[in-house]
């Protein structure tokens, strides 16, 4: 696994927050090289959760939902967006099949973004969405 990926893209990441009822931070990992057809059920047994509440989101309408619906006159949303805009791409030109799943089922639900390296090491990048 290349640390550098790991290094930068948590670099990306800081002071970046998912904003919904309240803020959560995102993490980055390294979850080793399972495959593609293996990341829900890793998921899953990571969460502790039922398979059928992983919710695969479309990863482009999931950034684009983060980068384009905030409040202009805020400068901090619009800076967190800026900075997500940075990370989506940065991950798009070094990850393949990116996913991103949510694992609903509580209020408190985790999402989880997940992308390959080209030696087949799956990077994750997590953060908590609050919906009550």
């Amino acid at each position: 696994m290349n640390n550098n990926i790991l290094v930068a893209i948590t670099k990306l990441l800081l002071g970046v927050w998912y904003f919904t009822e309240s803020e959560s931070p995102f993490k980055a990992s390294d979850w080793g090289k399972i495959l593609p057809s293996e990341l829900s059920q890793k998921i899953a047994v990571q969460y502790h959760a039922d398979p059928s509440h992983l919710k695969q989101i479309n990863q482009a309408a999931f950034f684009d939902h983060l980068i384009s619906k905030v409040d202009k006159s805020d400068a901090l949303m619009v800076e967190n967006a800026g900075k997500i805009a940075d990370l989506h791409n940065f991950l798009k030109q070094n990850l393949s099949h990116i996913t991103v799943i949510r694992v609903e089922g509580a209020s408190r639900i985790p999402v989880i973004i997940a992308g390959y390296l080209p030696d087949g090491t799956c990077i994750v990048i997590e953060t908590f969405a609050i919906e009550t």
